[in-house]
């Protein structure tokens, strides 16, 4: 109870501290009085009492509260550095996200991966290579917000353009397209070519060297192996 005394002391404090300002109106200086009549009855204090008082103003112990806050912020908003344990287990996930990629089982390779990203946040493979995971598992949105996100870490990164596009593309016109697993019409099939094409066009205008990468990674590619299956 002593401690909810000295907290009620130093609101009421607090209120008469705004009274005196002369900062208010008339309406609300009348509210302060209530609240501080009804703060001084509930809790049995008044002003007079002084030994309640604590080394801190109310509004000095909220700055520092305040200010501990945004230093605590600041401080999580700071990229890490993994550890070298760390760089080589999230190559390790990695490399087993892959072999599940191979095998097919596309919702183990997502969790391989996500666990690398914990590792190592900021290689931006490890989101490309979930995003072509998302893709086969139908989540195409997931895909595409993989692929921004490899994008802002290595802005030259083509392979995560290509995905981006292609799943956008999908996902744009996955609905006209009707159920999963039906045939799409000419029509649909048409859509889809000149959401191509003009996606195409805007990465050409954009960034003709990266187009150029892209040409040379189709034309250095096997035959049987496409885009999303080839993981890095």
């Amino acid at each position: 109870m002593a401690d909810q005394k000295r907290l009620a002391f130093s609101i009421i404090q607090f209120l008469h501290s705004q009274l005196q300002s002369g900062s208010m109106s008339p309406d609300a200086q009348e509210s302060l009085e209530v609240a501080i009549q009804c703060l001084e009855t509930a809790f049995g204090v008044s002003m007079e009492d002084q030994s309640l008082a604590v080394s801190q103003t109310l509004p000095e112990i909220f700055e520092a509260v305040v200010g501990k806050e945004l230093e605590h912020s600041r401080t999580n908003s700071e990229p890490v550095t993994p550890s070298e344990d760390d760089v080589a287990e999230a190559e390790r996930l990695k490399t087993e996200g892959n072999d599940q990629m191979k095998a097919e089982n596309f919702e183990a390779a997502v969790s391989f991966y996500g666990k690398a990203i914990e590792l190592n946040p900021a290689n931006a493979v490890y989101f490309c290579n979930r995003a072509a995971a998302y893709s086969k598992l139908g989540n195409y949105a997931g895909a595409v917000r993989d692929c921004e996100r490899a994008i802002g870490i290595d802005p030259n990164y083509s392979k995560a353009y290509g995905r981006m596009g292609m799943s956008g593309m999908i996902s744009g016109g996955h609905n006209s397209m009707g159920a999963a697993g039906s045939s799409p019409s000419t029509n649909d099939l048409a859509s889809l070519i000149q959401a191509g094409q003009q996606f195409a066009q805007q990465m050409q205008q954009q960034n003709p060297e990266l187009i150029e990468q892209l040409r040379s990674q189709i034309r250095s590619r096997t035959p049987s192996a496409s885009n999303e299956e080839q993981q890095e």
